[in-house]
């Protein structure tokens, strides 16, 4: 590799820790998605994913969520664009260029990125064995996950 190339992958990792140290001062808990990298590098993106670098920034993120002791987890990352977080029902396949959630069932409407976080966050929950009460406004209330808390 070039020097050039060594620079840039040092930089890159670098700010990917960076940004771990950042994330893991404002969470008690981190959920992602469980992502096949190897089948979105095989798509019609594939270099635009493997350019990304999630690979290595999960990889970091999960060691630095270790290291400072906040709970880290992986969750199912099947459909999460295609389920309504407010009611839980499976929406219509999404084009990548629609970029709104609006659910016909129950009429909650927020970005789609947004609306993939909530049920990321829902799935991370009940694997933890809390339950989210309420879902609205872009929020999820929930009982507490803190840094303190023994059972995580």
């Amino acid at each position: 590799m070039s020097n050039l190339h060594e620079k840039i992958a040092s930089i890159r990792k670098d700010y990917y820790w960076k940004l771990a140290h950042e994330l893991c001062d404002s969470a008690g808990s981190m959920f992602v998605e469980n992502l096949n990298l190897v089948g979105l590098a095989r798509g019609i993106l594939g270099k635009h994913c493997l350019d990304a670098g999630w690979g290595q920034f999960f990889q970091i993120l999960e060691q630095c969520c270790l290291k400072r002791g906040v709970f880290f987890l992986k969750v199912d990352a099947r459909k999460t664009s295609q389920i309504c977080p407010n009611c839980l029902t499976e929406t219509d396949k999404k084009e990548l260029s629609e970029r709104v959630h609006s659910c016909g069932h129950c009429g909650y409407q927020t970005d789609r990125d947004v609306a993939a976080a909530q049920v990321v966050l829902i799935r991370g929950l009940a694997a933890v064995g809390h339950t989210v009460k309420m879902l609205s406004e872009g929020k999820a209330v929930a009982l507490p996950v803190t840094k303190e808390s023994p059972s995580l």
